[in-house]
């Protein structure tokens, strides 16, 4: 009998992405619940989800909000988006993950060389691959540094778009309003990732020159900002002429009733955000000032709620650990995870890690820790 659904052969399925996803620690929802290890992997609000969101999601299930089929337009959504931003509801696409976002947004455009700035997260990278289009990478080995597009073509790089983020991830770097610019004026189209932008040093949004440049996109989240990664709600921001392109490629079916719930309730939640704001003010210098003090752990400035870091051993003998791998997995018998950023794209050794930065208690918790962990004997 002929099959009638599926591929005949492993000759019909298509070749998969050389970037392999990078490897959380996800543990099952009955592990999770019974460990008290404390994330340090994640780039979450460090003051959590605001109650006022937890009382919205449970009133939803207890009422039976969950049962009705959203509003795959997400119009109430769009228009509270449209009113913080000033811009009209046309200049917004809703959708769950940034991943997904950045996806709908790459295969809008037809398929070309993409120039991704990197190291970045492989969710990213494949959601441009999966695009069709081809990436060539745009990397700084030493600094990190967002290269500018003209340096970039000068030193032999050829794209024709770009995936840009502000700020950066693991890098924690902020993008340079004028390194935009350069991008947009000789690309024929820029996505630019701000999911993290609300958990920085003064990070400024690029999401005004929407209405400027028809050729830019912003992909942002909820859910980072308000430490729900478990409730993904991301949205784009362009010109209403790329939104309405972009819909024939976006399946709005992806549309949770969270999202049209908490609409509302995010909007009067910045107090939220700016007390976050105000915490990271003083910790994410302290952070990277605390850390650059213990012995084998360099630090790469950063502008964002994470740290990224790397460990050698060098000629310091008197350290109690080999490499990274052991470090991490010490870290998490005392109780800590932080993220490997072995494997990731734009990294090419295994003696990088990021930490987050959180409340006081905690980092103190943490770096302590991570010295004893270090310089044990």
């Amino acid at each position: 009998m002929t099959a009638l659904f599926g591929p005949k052969s492993h000759t019909d399925v298509r070749e998969v992405s050389a970037v392999t996803l990078d490897q959380d620690l996800y543990l099952p929802y009955e592990l999770r619940t019974e460990l008290s290890w404390i994330d340090f992997s994640g780039t979450n609000n460090p003051l959590g989800t605001p109650q006022s969101f937890v009382r919205v999601m449970h009133s939803a299930l207890v009422d039976g909000g969950l049962g009705f089929v959203p509003d795959r337009e997400a119009r109430k959504f769009r228009s509270i988006l449209a009113r913080r931003f000033e811009l009209k509801p046309e200049s917004f696409l809703c959708g769950t993950t940034t991943s997904e976002m950045i996806r709908v947004a790459a295969q809008t455009f037809q398929p070309g060389a993409v120039g991704v700035c990197v190291p970045t997260l492989s969710a990213s990278l494949n959601a441009v691959i999966n695009a069709g289009h081809e990436v060539v990478e745009l990397a700084n080995r030493h600094t990190f540094v967002v290269p500018d597009a003209s340096t970039a073509r000068r030193n032999g790089v050829v794209f024709d778009a770009a995936m840009l983020a502000n700020p950066t991830y693991p890098t924690s770097r902020l993008l340079p309003r004028t390194t935009l610019a350069n991008y947009l004026e000789s690309c024929k189209w820029v996505i630019v990732d701000e999911s993290l932008i609300e958990l920085t040093l003064g990070g400024e949004s690029m999401v005004p020159l929407t209405e400027s440049y028809r050729n830019l996109v912003i992909v942002r989240s909820l859910s980072h900002s308000f430490a729900m990664p478990g409730v993904p709600i991301s949205y784009c921001v362009a010109h209403p002429d790329t939104i309405e392109q972009m819909q024939h490629f976006h399946d709005s079916s992806s549309i949770s009733m969270f999202a049209e719930v908490l609409a509302e309730v995010a909007a009067s939640e910045e107090e939220h955000i700016e007390n976050a704001r105000e915490l990271l003010e003083t910790e994410i210098p302290w952070m990277q000032c605390m850390l650059n003090l213990i012995p084998g752990i360099h630090i790469f400035p950063a502008e964002a709620n994470f740290v990224m870091c790397s460990y050698e051993r060098g000629d310091v003998p008197d350290l109690a650990l080999g490499d990274t791998d052991e470090l991490v997995s010490r870290l998490q018998l005392a109780g800590f995870l932080v993220k490997k950023l072995e494997g990731m794209p734009g990294i090419m050794d295994s003696k990088h890690f990021c930490v987050a930065v959180r409340t006081r208690e905690e980092n103190t918790r943490f770096l302590q820790a991570l010295r004893e962990i270090i310089t044990l004997h």
